[in-house]
């Protein structure tokens, strides 16, 4: 695994990558020439920003009783560390903060991401902005949106005219 870590480093430096350095995301663990070592918060916000992950994953299922669920774990949060907002371009946000149990203390080891995260989700066109439902449950956040009932087809009904 270290030899496989060493040659990643080395094609990132030839690459152009800063330094060769490894980090993981969200592990707060550096890799380079030394070995691991714990990463800094400043490099570790630098690399957050870097990030193509999501701060906040959240999965969709659609079901065919007629509603969108977005599903996001969010544990150790409750509905009052999070704010969930529909734009008039109906788009959903849903936004909060995670904050360290311990107030400014410093952590000799710190592996999850905190502060404040931001995600975004465009309401499909089949979806309704009216009656979108959230709960916070067992750390997963659970968003209901419900889908636009089909219209009825106008049936081309055909009447007789009776000639006088």
């Amino acid at each position: 695994m270290r030899d496989m870590m060493k040659d990643m480093a080395k094609q990132w430096k030839e690459t152009g990558s800063v330094s060769g350095r490894v980090y993981w995301p969200g592990g707060g663990v550096e890799f380079g020439p030394g070995g691991f070592k714990p990463a800094s918060s400043s490099q570790q916000q630098q690399q957050q920003g870097k990030s193509s992950i999501p701060q906040l994953p959240i999965d969709v299922a659609e079901a065919p009783e007629g509603f969108y669920t977005l599903y996001a774990d969010v544990p150790g949060l409750s509905k009052a560390d999070l704010s969930i907002k529909l734009s008039k371009e109906r788009v959903l946000t849903i936004s909060g903060e995670r904050k360290s149990p311990l107030a400014d203390a410093p952590l000799p080891q710190q592996e999850r991401v905190l502060g404040s995260f931001e995600r975004r989700w465009q309401l499909p066109e089949d979806s309704e902005s009216e009656g979108i439902s959230a709960k916070v449950a067992d750390g997963v956040l659970t968003i209901t949106v419900p889908k636009k009932q089909p219209q009825p087809e106008p049936q081309d009904e055909q009447q007789d005219i009776f000639i006088a």
